[in-house]
């Protein structure tokens, strides 16, 4: 039903310009959106979530510019749009209002990168929704989008079985160098991507007349996308697929029995159908193989491809523990947008610091709604309900009341909707990454235009050829469209510049290039966008400058000078990072590293300010250890070592296999002359925790330093027994066997610490040492240091992955695989 503001319009020939004007806006959304998964920008130090978030925003301005200026040329906009669209930018809009009252503004409006836990993000979902529901009208631009989408799919499935086949230096184009890394974001994001590609092929097997190359082009898209399922393996994915095929088999069986309540395009055929059936069935038997041995399956396939890929997340009963917490002090609004880690932080278990999760920051719970519900509160608790209840509602409305209506545009309702839908339950259980999340909101757009185009809808027609006011509206709706858009785009554009020169220096410092010139470039970036990430960084690579003046025994008058600006630029940094953002722990750390640096030189003041850092630190983080640690080295800078004791004991109680606390207090023991004190207190503790490995390795380095080399040896040789990946019991067991004359069993152990950490000099001396025969050089090489511990856990942006089993029920893995390992190893890290 159709409301018009005052009188019936005139019948209008149709207007040159305004066509030209909505064919432009239509065809950059379709081209733009068809063609997403593909877009990338080749450099290879920016995020690909990045780049493609920005080319949707771009996209979504230059459209709505020229969509305002057709609504502005015909003199007439319609209001019409579904429920559903409302109840989204309701979710919108309390994403900005959880943003505003966080306490962090700018983190959690934006993030460093338009992240999708940032309420921007959220927002941009609501406006793809929208946009695409506005310009969509016509069967001919959403069949241009279908055919793009399905292009998209086909080259995304020859690429990555190209990289398989032939390597991963096949199609990297310097950006692609591992081959987890894929067009649409993490590995995972890609099953999620071909899961939804066979999803809509299996519906357009059922719905479409297809030709005979119809049914053998979809029925290969199905077949390239199991494909690469079968290599990702995700669980969910399988689960998911398995449903819909089962659904779809029974239905294709059965349907004869009904058709007169069908809506079928006209001209399905007999072949179509049994097309259907039979992928349909192929589908379902695969999900189900993989959905009992995924396991088995996924193993055998990770040893065949060489692909080793393990995503974890917290568990559902980790998220709501944390959101439990969060609710008790901000229930209404929550911690706010982008904040998730914050609250990971102050409200993880304790017992995680026992696994090799303990130092990881996660910055999304166990799925992207549920992390939503601990960040934006109830507030977004009940607006995403709204939302869903909303667009299932729609769905259903569209599908199953819906008798007499345009068969084609049935497909496009019955595909659109299925493909969001399974986007946004998926987005239940994990967090995709932007392109599906920005996926799933074009689905959702195409979806309410093909809900108007089949159900009744009321629609609000404001018209400047009917009444001067309405004109006045239009014409003030149409400016405010455009001078805002316009105004978003040169945003983007001095973000997205900070952006490529912040990464620009990060990435030249990583190949070894000018400190001063990345240092100037980052100045630059933080003058662009005065993002805190960037600040941070200045503060770290001043922190770095600082420590490496320190150990010059006497500077001359240019050192001097560089050691008073690095002070001086490290601290204002600092500050300016901890101004911004007063939670973060990182921030607060890094400031009381700098001034605890100068409480060794003797500075006035610096030991306070320092112990003031850290305790700001441990108040945002306080069962993360390492700031307790902090604390310990820097009372024992200022010879304070009764209290340098007490904090790395402290330490060691929030995490009783810290290697680093271990070594420490170890270190603190010698030093005082308690060396045999130590050995006798630390056989009783490896008596009581006979299988921390962390344990024998501090009663080695005790044995060590007392010359009892044999029980050294055997103190290494039981820590690397209970952990094989322990890199420094290795290298202090070979230091030992060294000692002893076993150049080959030093050798031995040398040659797994140099696998752990590729290219260590320190290591490669050693080897090269001991080969040679000069014994006696090995005794001296380092050993008071060792070497960096192999990491296990790897974190870039939103995903987290590790080389090994959780060994804890708290983080649950997103990839089947079969478990390896003990479930004690590495737990030290």
């Amino acid at each position: 039903m159709q409301e018009n503001m005052l009188s019936p319009e005139r019948p209008q020939v149709p207007d040159k310009i305004e066509s030209v004007l909505q064919g432009i806006s239509q065809h950059v959304t379709v081209f733009l959106f068809g063609l997403l998964p593909l877009l990338f920008v080749p450099i290879a130090y920016l995020p690909i979530d990045y780049v493609k978030t920005v080319i949707v925003i771009v996209s979504i301005c230059i459209g709505l510019i020229f969509w305002s200026l057709s609504v502005l040329r015909s003199g007439k906009i319609s209001i019409g749009a579904p429920v559903v669209l409302w109840a989204l930018w309701i979710a919108a809009l309390s994403s900005v209002i959880s943003a505003l009252l966080s306490g962090d503004m700018r983190d959690a409006l934006i993030g460093d990168d338009f992240g999708v836990h940032t309420a921007l993000f959220v927002v941009l979902l609501a406006s793809v929704a929208t946009v695409i529901s506005q310009t969509g009208h016509s069967k001919t631009t959403i069949m241009r989008l279908y055919i793009l989408c399905a292009l998209s799919a086909i080259v995304m499935g020859v690429f990555h079985i190209a990289r398989l086949v032939f390597g991963v230096g096949a199609f990297s184009f310097g950006v692609f160098t591992t081959p987890t890394e894929s067009l649409v974001g993490t590995w995972n994001d890609l099953a999620l991507f071909f899961g939804l590609t066979i999803l809509l092929s299996l519906v357009a097997l059922e719905q479409l007349p297809l030709t005979r190359s119809g049914r053998i082009f979809f029925s290969t898209v199905v077949g390239i996308s199991l494909i690469m399922l079968a290599v990702v393996n995700f669980f969910a994915v399988w689960i998911v697929l398995g449903l819909v095929s089962l659904s779809l088999l029974m239905y294709g069986l059965t349907k004869d029995r009904f058709a007169e309540k069908t809506l079928t395009l006209e001209g399905k055929n007999t072949a179509s159908s049994l097309t259907s059936i039979l992928v349909s069935m192929a589908v379902f038997a695969v999900s189900v193989i993989f959905i009992i041995g995924g396991g088995t399956v996924g193993g055998y396939l990770s040893s065949r491809t060489g692909i080793s890929y393990l995503e974890v997340r917290p568990s559902f009963e980790a998220t709501v523990d944390v959101a439990r917490q969060v609710y008790r002090k901000d229930a209404f609004v929550g911690i706010g947008p982008n904040k998730f880690v914050d609250a990971w932080r102050l409200y993880k278990d304790k017992s995680i610091n026992e696994t090799i999760f303990w130092a990881t920051d996660f910055t999304g719970g166990s799925g992207y709604f549920t992390t939503a519900f601990v960040n934006t509160g109830i507030l977004g608790l009940i607006s995403w309900i709204v939302f869903f209840a909303t667009f299932l509602w729609a769905g259903f409305r569209m599908l199953f009341k819906t008798v007499h209506a345009d068969r084609f545009w049935y497909f496009i309702g019955s595909s659109s909707f299925a493909g969001a839908l399974y986007i946004w339950v998926m987005a239940v259980f994990y967090v995709p990454g932007a392109v599906m999340l920005l996926l799933g909101a074009l689905f959702t757009g195409v979806a309410c235009t093909a809900y108007v185009a089949l159900v009744p809808t009321r629609t609000i027609v404001l018209s400047m050829h009917a009444n001067r006011k309405a004109g006045l509206l239009l014409v003030a709706f149409t400016m405010i469209t455009i001078i805002g858009t316009t105004s978003g785009l040169y945003y983007v554009g001095q973000h997205v510049s900070s952006v490529y020169t912040f990464s620009n220096a990060v990435y030249t410092l990583q190949q070894g290039g000018d400190v001063k010139v990345a240092e100037e470039q980052i100045a630059r970036a933080y003058a662009s966008s005065r993002n805190e990430l960037y600040a941070m960084q200045i503060a770290s690579y001043q922190l770095a400058k600082i420590n490496a003046l320190a150990t010059v025994q006497k500077l001359n008058t240019v050192q001097e000078q560089e050691l008073q600006a690095s002070i001086r630029n490290g601290i204002n940094a600092g500050q300016i990072v901890v101004s911004a953002d007063p939670t973060d722990s990182q921030g607060w750390s890094l400031l009381g590293s700098i001034y605890s640096v100068l409480a060794s030189a003797g500075v006035e003041g610096a030991k306070d300010r320092a112990l003031e850092a850290f305790g700001k630190a441990k108040e945002f983080d306080p069962k993360n250890p390492l700031h307790s640690l902090f604390q310990a080295q820097l009372y024992s800078r200022v010879q304070d070592m009764a209290q340098a004791r007490a904090k790395t004991l402290e330490a060691i109680s929030l995490k009783q296999n810290y290697t680093d606390a271990l070594s420490f207090l170890t270190q603190l023991d010698i030093f005082e002359g308690k060396t045999e004190d130590a050995i006798a207190t630390t056989r009783s503790i490896t008596s009581l925790e006979p299988n921390n490995p962390a344990r024998h390795y501090q009663l080695g380095v005790l044995y060590s330093s007392t010359n009892k080399i044999d029980d050294a040896i055997a103190s290494f040789k039981e820590a690397v027994r209970l952990d094989t990946n322990y890199a420094n019991a290795r290298y202090f067991l070979a230091i030992a066997l060294a000692q002893k004359g076993d150049a080959k069993g030093a050798l031995e152990q040398l040659q797994v610490v140099l696998s752990l950490n590729p290219g260590n000099q320190t290591v490669m001396t050693l080897i090269e040492q001991l080969k040679s025969g000069n014994l006696p050089n090995v005794k001296q090489a380092g050993a008071a240091n060792g070497v960096p511990e192999a990491q296990t856990v790897q974190s870039n942006g939103n995903t987290v992955t590790t080389t090994e089993a959780p060994n804890t029920p708290l983080v649950t893995p997103v990839n089947t695989v079969a478990k390896k390992g003990s479930a004690t190893s590495s737990s030290k890290r």
